[in-house]
């Protein structure tokens, strides 16, 4: 596959992550005005992680152009090595503060995708990106979250404990399941574009993360906060979307105000960031053109 493609791939990838970390006001979340996160991340820190994925998602763009012979379930064995290098890569960059593992699976599933369907000449739409994505974890809440023991003495990460304790399925399930919420903002951008003339990018980006803070279950909030907190987040978000989110000057007002209650209660909705970045990456590589050598912006 041409390297071009795989590279910019990657790019973009990586520009998604940090286009959605640096709009603000983000509820609970790190922005480079509030220089602080729920795990005592900074910004600096932040973007050191996101940087350092670079050479997962050129590894993982490769991958789906080379598997793709190969049944989704072979495919995803493959992949699997790109993506703990990636992790490891994070931990390395940050010293033990970051994983990102939820980037490194949804963006990096979606990089495979795209490097599938490039490879087999294929037009790169939202929804011809989110299915083939899907298809490579197919049964993996099945295979990773049913079958999880409660009583089980290993350590559950937080979308573990979140599934055994409230049947959450977190990212793997929005993966497996199409990313459903990942078109849903892709799609509700597109219409602020259209719409929103004077809305900046920082604002529909800001949009978008309230939408899906207002239906996502976020993994994050509920294994830091339990189900209460969950839905004290929906329903805020959904307040805001109420006034009209970050269209109106009231919305807006009401973004600052919830930020604000968030971070007091020591909340962060990561789960709902990941999807905002993983809708970014879907539209930005739709907007890729074929160009004698390869995909450019």
């Amino acid at each position: 596959m041409n390297e071009i493609y795989i590279f910019n791939v990657a790019k973009l990838a990586v520009k998604s992550i940090i286009n959605t970390a640096s709009a603000y006001p983000k509820p609970g979340l790190i922005t480079p005005l509030d220089n602080d996160a729920l795990d005592g991340t900074d910004w600096p820190c932040f973007v050191d992680g996101a940087m350092s994925l670079f050479q997962c998602y050129v590894n993982c763009a490769s991958a789906g152009g080379d598997t793709q012979s190969l049944s989704p379930e072979d495919a995803l064995t493959v992949l699997h090595s790109p993506a703990q290098i990636g992790i490891n890569d994070v931990l390395r960059s940050t010293r033990g503060r970051l994983s990102l593992k939820g980037y490194v699976f949804a963006l990096g599933l979606l990089s495979a995708a795209a490097g599938k369907l490039i490879a087999q000449r294929r037009i790169l739409t939202p929804a011809a990106l989110a299915l083939t994505a899907s298809a490579y974890v197919s049964g993996i809440c099945a295979r990773e979250l049913y079958t999880l023991d409660p009583e089980g003495r290993r350590v559950f990460t937080p979308g573990e404990k979140a599934y055994i304790s409230y049947g959450i399925e977190g990212i793997r399930g929005e993966a497996e399941h199409g990313f459903r919420l990942a078109l849903r903002a892709a799609e509700l951008f597109r219409k602020l574009t259209a719409t929103q003339g004077q809305m900046t990018f920082r604002e529909k980006c800001i949009h978008m993360l309230i939408d899906i803070m207002s239906v996502n279950d976020d993994t994050c909030l509920a294994s830091h906060g339990g189900i209460s907190e969950l839905m004290r987040v929906q329903e805020e978000a959904g307040e805001i979307l109420k006034l009209g989110g970050m269209i109106t000057a009231e919305g807006t007002e009401a973004v600052f105000a919830v930020d604000k209650n968030i971070r007091s209660r020591g909340a962060s909705p990561r789960g709902s960031a990941v999807i905002v970045s993983a809708a970014l990456f879907i539209l930005e590589l739709c907007n890729m053109k074929l160009t004698r050598s390869g995909y450019d912006e």
